[in-house]
């Protein structure tokens, strides 16, 4: 019982990651394209990129647990 609470929370964590990445991906979209400076916009292209790859890589990791515990 223990167990499968534990592993309830370890999702429940995961999932609230990607939610918190999806967040920074959109907030470093939003950025993007408010920006207008031409030094800005390659770091804000650096920042959503980068932000969109964590965001992939925690949704792809999310979806391989949950998966294995099905």
């Amino acid at each position: 019982m223990l167990f499968m609470r534990n592993k309830e929370n370890q999702q429940d964590q995961r999932a609230e990651q990607v939610i918190k990445a999806m967040e920074q991906w959109q907030e470093a979209r939003r950025y993007f394209e408010s920006v207008s400076d031409t030094d800005l916009v390659d770091y804000a292209i650096y920042e959503a990129e980068a932000a969109r790859r964590k965001y992939m890589l925690l949704l792809k990791r999310y979806a391989q647990e949950r998966q294995q515990t099905e």
